[in-house]
């Protein structure tokens, strides 16, 4: 009987009204809903029985079937598609709420609702209102633009958000405003459920990439644990932030701060310790200050001027190269063997070999 009476129905007109049901407006929705079940209950049907029929005379297709791969495609233009995603990310989110009860409630504790959660914050407002002047909508099926820019901001932009609060100049400055607006991210995703959308205040949202700019790749770090936490960052991001140029100039840089500062090991020069003249307390009978006590006589009665140990302190090795020049520039010196030189000036005897040689 039911079957005979199906066949009198017009399906055409419920696949409509049914689509209208399934992808309408909040208002279309209810009354094509309404429209379909009096089509369909002359006939002895009920609401609950309209996707089955549809689906049974091939005005739906069936549910999407999982591939070889596992992974399912859903067809968004199908109502059947649509229902069967719309379970799919419900049972999803189902077990993530359950996953994460406790700090659902940690996160509602802490804020006291699930409204003061989402709330904007003096700082976000404050953000979007110095980029209002900025703001330009977009046109039917684009997203709205700020100074030209969809999610990073101009350098207009960014003086505007200074004016707010000055950017950050190091590293870990930056790293810890942008772990806040992480922080406030994740509070407002875990209070969703997980639908991980967009819970920043347009000019905070802003202010947290051109931060992740800074870290990632425009504050110069100032020593390794700098550039120790710019790579974990990047690291961290999973490919969002991976600019290892900057590393390589971190490393470089600092490689030749430290360079200028100690003698090159490729010319032979020995450390500035072990070049620069000894002090001492004055009590030349501890053994401890031969370095400072009267040299034993060797021979000669007088010593030349130029072998007494420098008035000024050779600690880096243009000072310790000039004075290896200024000896052998002496008729003493010339004399003198490489050794000898080099043991007043604080270098190798190849180095005294090497500028010898350039003179």
């Amino acid at each position: 009987m039911v079957g005979q009476q199906k066949h009198k129905l017009n399906l055409d007109r419920l696949a409509k009204i049914w689509a209208l049901a399934e992808q309408g407006d909040a208002g279309e929705q209810g009354a094509a809903r309404n429209r379909a079940e009096a089509l369909v209950q002359p006939y002895g049907y009920s609401l609950a029985d309209v996707p089955d029929l549809l689906l049974s005379e091939g005005y739906l297709d069936d549910e999407p079937q999982p591939a070889a791969g596992g992974f399912t495609f859903y067809d968004m233009n199908n109502p059947a598609h649509q229902r069967a995603y719309a379970r799919a990310e419900e049972k999803k989110r189902a077990a993530w709420r359950i996953a994460n009860r406790v700090r659902i409630d940690e996160v509602l504790a802490r804020y006291g609702s699930e409204e003061a959660v989402f709330e904007y914050t003096v700082e976000e407002k404050a953000y979007d209102a110095v980029i209002k002047p900025f703001h330009k909508a977009g046109d039917p099926g684009k997203g709205d633009t700020w100074d030209g820019e969809h999610f990073s901001p101009s350098i207009r932009v960014r003086a505007a958000l200074a004016t707010v609060r000055p950017w950050p100049d190091t590293i870990p400055d930056a790293i810890a405003e942008y772990e806040y607006w992480e922080k406030l991210y994740d509070d407002r995703n875990i209070a969703d459920n997980n639908n991980q959308y967009n819970y920043l205040s347009q000019g905070a949202d802003f202010r947290r990439w051109a931060l992740g700019d800074l870290i990632n790749e425009e504050i110069a770090a100032r020593d390794l644990s700098d550039v120790i936490i710019r790579l974990r960052f990047q690291e961290a991001s999973q490919g969002t932030y991976n600019d290892s140029a900057a590393i390589l100039r971190d490393l470089e840089r600092l490689h030749a701060a430290e360079n200028s500062q100690r003698p090159d090991p490729a010319s032979g020069d020995i450390s500035p310790d072990r070049g620069s003249p000894v002090t001492s307390d004055g009590n030349m009978g501890d053994s401890g200050n031969r370095a400072t006590s009267e040299a034993p006589d060797m021979g000669n009665s007088e010593r030349p001027g130029f072998a007494s140990p420098p008035p000024f302190i050779l600690n880096t090795a243009s000072k310790r190269r000039a004075e290896v020049e200024r000896i052998l520039n002496t008729p003493e010196g010339a004399r003198m063997s490489l050794r000898q030189v080099a043991r007043m000036a604080g270098v190798s005897p190849a180095t005294v070999m090497k500028v010898r040689g350039a003179l």
